[in-house]
Order: structure tokens, then sequence, then C-alpha cells
């Protein structure tokens, strides 16, 4: 289950975020993580800065293993989301993947086990 964060400038309107919110995690479930359904991780949060000037962020915390493939479906289903809703060209995106070893991933005081793929689709 990956956490995800997206930062966006200032003032972006609650129903923007909320659409953005609602993006990724469909996003999440097309491209990284396919039977993970149960897990709901994806903030999105405004930060100071400007478009294409640090903003907006994305950073993926995440077990390792997933494709470099998944990680370009996500991010590219990503920037459609905020091209539609923000106006952002794709090249104004940053996406920061950190991968942690499962161990180091917790919920419910159980660390998780290492990540298996699932077929897409």
């Amino acid at each position: 289950m990956p956490v995800i964060r997206v930062e966006v400038p200032e003032g972006t309107p609650r129903e923007t975020k909320k659409r953005i919110r609602e993006g990724v995690k469909q996003a999440v479930l097309q491209t990284l993580a396919p039977k993970e359904i149960k897990y709901d991780y994806v903030a999105v949060r405004e930060a100071f800065g400007e478009i294409g000037d640090g903003l907006p962020l994305v950073t993926v915390d995440l077990r390792p293993g997933r494709e470099a493939e998944r990680k370009k479906a996500l991010v590219d289903a990503i920037a459609k989301i905020l091209q539609t809703e923000l106006g952002v060209v794709p090249t104004d995106l940053y996406v920061l993947f950190r991968e942690n070893p499962a161990e180091n991933h917790y919920t419910g005081g159980t660390p998780l086990p290492p990540w298996v793929p699932a077929d897409i689709g």
C-alpha cells in the first residue's frame, strides 16, 4: 500500500483537492496496487510555492518491488489529473518515489509483508 502526498499551491479550492485525491486513489488501483482496494493513504495538502517552481510535488512512499512501468503509469495518471484540475503541464510535475523495506511499514501495529505483484487490469 503506497502512501502518497500531493502538494498543491496555497488557496487550492477544497473541491479541487477532493477531486485530485479521489483521482489519485483510482490511479493507484489501476497502476501500482490493483489488489489493495482496502487502503486509502492519499493526502492532498497546500504548500507555499508556485506551479512550475516547486509545485506540484508528489511523494510516494512504498515497499520495494514495483516495476518501472507501474511507476511510470502512476506518474502519467497523476500528471493527467493535475493537468485537468490545476492546468499543470507534465513538465512542471515532480514525483519522488521512496522505497522502504516492508518491515518499516506498519498498519495496526503489525509490519507489512513484502510486496508481491498483482495483475493490472
